[in-house]
């Protein structure tokens, strides 16, 4: 890490020179509600003016993807330094485009979703694209829709199905890209992945064997162009192997239960002798070396933070492909750079910006490139980006994420440590209205993340937090018994919890903010989607006096549905590992899991309750939320069930969503307004 501490940057927030944006999205000086009164529902459910910044592998052009007047999100390019008018260069009027990459310095990859008709699943949408630079040599690569060709014809197509996916770029100076194949057996179940390298502008595909191993889930390529590491998922068990050379046999170097998370992660050779991989020997997971040639991990991480697992995103050299940093997350982004020259870079951006801000560096060749794109954001800043110019050591605006949201209107977060009552440590975050004090007792939401066994927050900028303190909430989010983030032992004591202490880790967060005096326990609504939609209708089963009010959108209702609902996404291997391992067994723990499935108690419940269903959602199929609409109106439970016919497991439709935010906004001031 460099020591030296270089004179900020000078900043030009509102620069003439990018004036020019104001054609695709509103400047970033441009910033506001209406004064005194908070975003409108709208305002939080409205796509991003400026999303998805990247720079071309040489730094000369930028790219982002922009709204149409539609909201359809379209991809535009820029030369640098900024002359001209953004272009855009891919549009459509019924998709947006959203994972997007440079191929090289002239040519993008990029993904379009179709809407037109709901939300997309794999096998219906729109594709994978290349277009230049100039919107010109544009080919379709991939159909995410099965295709047959009715008539007889000599021409066969090049274009792939939906069952391959864009893997990644090389920048080696080629037109090609990684893409790999989901392997299926004639059930459709997933077995495997299989590796090419597809030429954007031909079409031609050059398939790389990896042979001798079936069930292949990721690989880490060798400078031969050939996998070096390679990791398989099958029947509950994660294998990683390595092959010293093309001509030798693989070397079996772990075996462990999936979805656990002493399971490790390759993430990059280093030289011929040592792995790097993120790996958790004790509790929290950091960066480790094994050595090939021993056999032995690392005792002592090369990178680790105490508190929180490292689940970091290596920033490498796009040419060199040297690692010159990592960036992670504890309770804010973070970065750490291990180049001198990077570190350089990133004091002086950080002492350029507001204080409170995590600015992330975007580029492709690092080490070598004049401009830089800084993401800049915080707890009450949705994001802003720059332009970072090396040689001048000036950063330019691009635009912000959301102009119209002002940050004064957006509630300060803070990150807490509390003990549940079996003493376990859970992490929680709080999102503060504006314009009130810590030690105001003010009505709560108690946000339920989804999941479960993923990370729920930060103290970045969250749109559904921000939207519920903006309307006066104190809004609570635990990171309860099964996330992952924080270490093993959070993760582990959540195995087989449903609607037990993972419940009531929920209940005691309740009950830490209200002697901390920041709420008023008489008046608490707890909210989610997805397995927070579950807790959201558990609560009230399990803590009848802890909550005014429930909401839940997607919610699992009947957990024995997990394993056999009809037109589910959940593939066979899920279904008979992953959810027997960290939910129960179907046979042996039926008992235990209707004894906490809200549909089979859902008379208990004596609150009200908002159920919100995506007619399309196939993680958990519209069948939860009408049998659990119809058993709780047969017990007298008060629900408000409202079904969204072009939505699935998450929210498309900008309009919808608006919809939802101003009936969540009713129904809580309806519940919570008014003490008992």
């Amino acid at each position: 890490m460099g020591t030296q501490h270089p004179t900020a940057a000078t900043i030009h927030r509102c620069s003439r020179q990018w004036a020019v944006w104001a054609a695709l999205a509103v400047p970033a000086c441009l910033a506001t509600s209406a004064e005194g009164a908070p975003p409108s529902a709208e305002d939080f459910s409205r796509p991003p003016a400026i999303s998805g910044v990247q720079l071309s592998p040489s730094g000369q052009r930028l790219a982002l993807l922009v709204p149409s007047p539609e909201g359809r999100k379209r991809l535009a390019v820029m030369d640098l330094p900024p002359s001209t008018s953004p272009r855009v260069v891919a549009s459509f009027r019924d998709a947006d485009i959203g994972n997007f990459g440079w191929v090289n310095d002239d040519r993008l990859i990029y993904e379009a979703v179709d809407f037109s008709d709901g939300p997309t699943v794999r096998q219906y949408g729109a594709g994978t694209f290349a277009v230049d630079h100039d919107g010109k040599n544009s080919r379709h690569l991939i159909a995410w829709r099965g295709f047959e060709i009715k008539e007889a014809t000599h021409i066969v197509s090049r274009v792939l199905d939906y069952h391959w996916d864009w893997d990644g770029t090389m920048d080696n100076g080629s037109d090609d890209v990684w893409v790999h194949k989901n392997m299926r057996d004639g059930r459709g179940e997933f077995i495997g992945r299989s590796l090419a390298s597809l030429n954007t502008r031909t079409g031609l595909l050059r398939t790389v064997q990896i042979p001798d191993l079936d069930h292949v889930h990721r690989w880490l390529i060798g400078k031969n162009g050939e996998p070096e590491v390679v990791q398989t998922h099958w029947e509950g068990r994660s294998k990683l192997y390595w092959r010293e050379a093309s001509d030798k046999p693989w070397t079996l170097l772990q075996d462990s239960a999936s979805y656990r998370e002493d399971v490790w992660t390759p993430l990059y050779m280093d030289g011929h002798e040592q792995l790097v991989v993120r790996a958790s020997p004790k509790n929290e997971s950091a960066l480790f070396a094994f050595n090939l040639k021993t056999r032995r991990l690392d005792p002592d991480p090369l990178v680790a933070v105490k508190g929180f697992d490292l689940n970091a995103t290596l920033r490498r050299d796009s040419r060199t492909h040297q690692v010159l940093g990592v960036q992670f997350l504890t309770d804010s982004a973070q970065s750490y750079w291990f180049d001198d020259g990077m570190d350089s870079i990133q004091r002086t951006i950080d002492a350029s910006l507001p204080a409170g801000r995590s600015n992330k560096i975007i580029c492709g060749r690092c080490s070598a490139s004049r401009f830089f794109v800084i993401q800049s954001r915080s707890d009450t800043v949705p994001g802003e980006y720059y332009l970072f110019d090396r040689q001048e050591k000036r950063l330019e605006p691009i635009g912000a994420s959301r102009p119209w949201i002002a940050e004064a209107s957006q509630g300060q977060r803070s990150f807490h440590r509390i003990a549940a009552r079996d003493g376990l440590e859970l992490p929680v975050y709080v999102t503060h209205p504006s314009g009130t004090q810590r030690t105001d007792k003010l009505p709560a939401v108690l946000l339920v993340h989804g999941g479960p066994w993923v990370r729920g927050s930060d103290r970045g900028w969250d749109e559904e937090a921000q939207f519920l303190a903006s309307r006066g909430y104190r809004v609570i989010e635990p990171e309860f018994r099964g996330s992952t983030g924080y270490g093993d032992k959070l993760f582990s004591a959540g195995i087989k919890q449903w609607g037990q202490s993972m419940q009531d880790d929920l209940a005691d967060a309740v009950q830490w903010a209200a002697k901390q005096g920041l709420i008023d326990e008489q008046r608490v609504c707890i909210m989610g989607a997805s397995y927070g939609g579950y807790a959201a209708l558990m609560g009230p089963i399990r803590h009848p006096k802890t909550y005014r009010c429930a909401i839940s959108f997607a919610g699992v209702t009947d957990i024995e549905l997990r394993y056999n609902a009809w037109g589910s996404d959940l593939g066979d291997q899920v279904r008979r590992y992953t959810l027997p391992m960290l939910m129960g067994d179907p046979e042996a723990d039926r008992d235990k899991i209707r004894s906490v499935s809200p549909l089979l108690r859902a008379g208990e419940i004596k609150v009200p309750v908002l159920l919100v269903q995506g007619a399309k959602d196939r993680r958990v199929p519209i069948e939860h939320a009408d049998k659990f609409a119809k058993a709780a109106k047969a017990a007298g439970v008060n629900v408000d069930y409202k079904i969204y016919d072009l939505e699935g497991h998450g929210w498309v439709i900008p309009a919808d969503k608006a919809d939802y935010y101003r009936r969540v906004e009713a129904f809580l001031a309806k519940h919570l307004t008014a003490a008992p």
